[in-house]
């Protein structure tokens, strides 16, 4: 993993908003593996190696950044990658999906009822790995879990250093968050490291109750797990109603902001996380200039491969502006 990654102003839409908006570029932590998914693996990869583990498995939709940073670096140990994927086979792969196959990760199709009971499908799965002679290690989807929420321990921590060797002081730091294991990390290395401002977390898919449900649940595993002596915080900043229509939708509003960024500042988001979370904060910042603070750091997440499938959509409001 390429770390520490850099953190970048955003001097025009700083200007345009009246606060100092900043973007730590958690999309350049390495190359086909790059994002937020990569720090979770380093920790996640590096207790199935300790297993003995040859075989990684793991879940997600058609176009899962976890998959694809998984099959990535399971190509670059030599190791097996095992992908459940909720949908039917493509006629054409695209994407992290045309990523996946690429790197030779074996893709098992879900229907609807099998995702439902996608976590008995993936033990499943393991059960063939171990028939075929391998060594499997399950990765809950996007790694949310205890493991995986160190990546964004970790991530909190070298931004509380690159903070004391001259990065500004942020009033809050912002995330997109799916199941919240993301924000949990960030909140335990806040504790640990000292690092100032405010974690706050935009859903981009679960209600804000569930997103504080898994938040928590994770933060006490991980406490009791490796004895870290933190609390879990009685509440938790969420940033709520910005989930669009589901996980894997997107709609105008949030290609729009795909597009308005790119030109704006040559940054690019991701449609399916980073947009929508960029979505919200801008429109908190429009309504109240001072809601997060006066410096705000934005953490992308990465995932620019699941651009290209909204190529269509894209090209139209491109065309449009």
């Amino acid at each position: 993993m390429l770390a520490p990654t850099p953190i970048l102003k955003l001097d025009r839409l700083s200007r345009r908003l009246g606060v100092e908006l900043y973007v730590k570029r958690d999309d350049l932590t390495g190359l086909l593996e790059s994002g937020n998914k990569v720090r979770k693996l380093e920790f996640l990869v590096g207790e199935a190696l300790a297993q003995g583990a040859d075989t990684l498995i793991t879940c997600g939709t058609l176009q899962s950044n976890c998959c694809r940073a998984v099959s990535a670096v399971a190509a670059r140990l030599g190791m097996n990658a095992v992908l459940a994927v909720k949908g039917t086979r493509p006629e054409l792969y695209d994407g992290n999906l045309l990523l996946d196959r690429l790197l030779g990760a074996e893709v098992r199709y879900l229907s609807d009822p099998q995702w439902e009971r996608v976590d008995e499908v993936m033990a499943d799965l393991a059960a063939e790995v171990v028939a075929r002679g391998h060594r499997p290690y399950v990765i809950p989807e996007s790694g949310a879990n205890e493991v995986g929420a160190l990546g964004y321990l970790e991530c909190a921590v070298e931004l509380a250093d690159q903070i004391n060797h001259g990065a500004p002081r942020f009033d809050s730091v912002v995330i997109a968050v799916y199941s919240g294991g993301s924000q949990g990390g960030m909140l335990m290395g806040k504790q640990l490291a000292g690092l100032p401002g405010e974690v706050v977390g935009i859903p981009i898919a679960w209600p804000a109750a569930k997103v504080r449900d898994h938040i928590g649940r994770t933060m006490v595993t991980a406490i009791q797990r490796f004895g870290f002596a933190i609390e879990v915080p009685k509440t938790f900043h969420l940033i709520d109603g910005f989930q669009g229509v589901g996980r894997a939708s997107v709609g105008d509003a949030e290609l729009a902001t795909i597009v308005r960024l790119a030109r704006e500042e040559g940054v690019v988001l991701d449609p399916v996380y980073t947009a929508k979370a960029f979505t919200g904060l801008i429109t908190t910042l429009e309504k109240d200039p001072k809601a997060l603070g006066q410096r705000i750091c934005f953490i992308h997440t990465g995932g620019i491969f699941s651009l290209f499938p909204f190529r269509e959509s894209l090209s139209r409001l491109i065309d449009a502006s």
